[in-house]
């Protein structure tokens, strides 16, 4: 499947104007610190994600580019390095085949190999970005995304491979950066690895984003909010195996393999960045949010 155009965008969300685009193409081309040639597609995803809102657009816009410039979860993104050949081998990450009613995505992660030692948080979700990258690229400006966590294989020893500076740095692209609409997250078959690690998470988190999370020790809970007919046959849904729909997934990222590579110059430049550059340090401040740039 190609990836969507802006004109297909255009055509089925009444939502969009063009002269949005228009007014955000010309805004980018004039922020001398920001990458030339931003597709029409990806200031669509934006825009979607901002509500519309051209201002809350541009704080988007400069958190995305400076966070991935900065961020080692969007670097060195070789698909077929040993370190992510081996996150992908032990981490299952698919979508299902059916949006839900309102138009969400179902995404869904669970570890398939509890061995502490293969594991690296870096770089499982290095893999769960470059997902989220094809899947955009691929659907466009969704209504929203829920995800499901299988927390089923993950134990207190998982924990100890866990950076808080990487923790931070996730919740903070997805909170302020990520050019998607997370609607709900759900984790499943909690256990105490569940809650360890929402301890360790709660500093990071925005009330609105604590908001969507639910944790579920039992399956009839999760029906509550996602049908069964939306569920891999794992999860007592009435849908193909996860196993399956990873299947696709990595058929994807293979396409789209060289996208990464290239996807790696639309980052900010430093050097013309007007006023101070910014190092990690300034961008990121200690409380693990974005701190918001003056914008035009």
């Amino acid at each position: 499947m190609p990836p969507i155009t802006a004109q297909e965008e255009l055509s089925r969300n009444s939502n969009l104007k063009k002269e949005n685009i228009d007014y955000l193409r010309d805004w980018v081309s004039k922020q001398p610190h920001l990458p030339s040639g931003v597709t029409d597609e990806q200031l669509i995803l934006f825009l979607n994600c901002s509500q519309h809102s051209l201002e809350a657009c541009k704080q988007t816009i400069e958190a995305y580019y400076t966070i991935r410039t900065h961020v080692e979860f969007f670097k060195n993104r070789n698909l077929h390095s040993s370190e992510l050949q081996q996150a992908l081998s032990i981490f299952e990450i698919g979508l299902t085949s059916k949006m839900d009613k309102d138009g969400n995505l179902i995404v869904f992660g669970r570890l398939i190999d509890s061995d502490v030692n293969k594991y690296s948080c870096d770089d499982t979700m290095k893999t769960w970005f470059m997902v989220q990258d094809i899947t955009l690229l691929e659907k466009g400006a969704v209504h929203g995304f829920i995800i499901v966590f299988d927390t089923k294989e993950f134990t207190a020893g998982h924990l100890t491979k866990l950076k808080l500076s990487s923790l931070k740095n996730y919740y903070m692209y997805i909170q302020d950066a990520f050019p998607g609409v997370v609607t709900c997250i759900h984790f499943i078959n909690s256990s105490p690895f569940t809650e360890m690690f929402m301890n360790i998470s709660k500093p990071f988190l925005k009330k609105n984003l604590v908001e969507k999370i639910c944790i579920h020790s039992t399956m009839e809970t999760l029906y509550e909010y996602i049908p069964k007919e939306l569920l891999p046959k794992e999860y007592g849904g009435e849908l193909d195996s996860l196993t399956h729909y990873n299947k696709e997934v990595r058929r994807l990222l293979e396409e789209y393999s060289d996208w990464f590579q290239k996807d790696e110059v639309f980052r900010v430049d430093e050097s013309k960045r007007q006023g101070r550059a910014k190092n990690a340090g300034d961008v990121f401040g200690v409380e693990g949010s974005f701190k918001k740039m003056d914008i035009d």
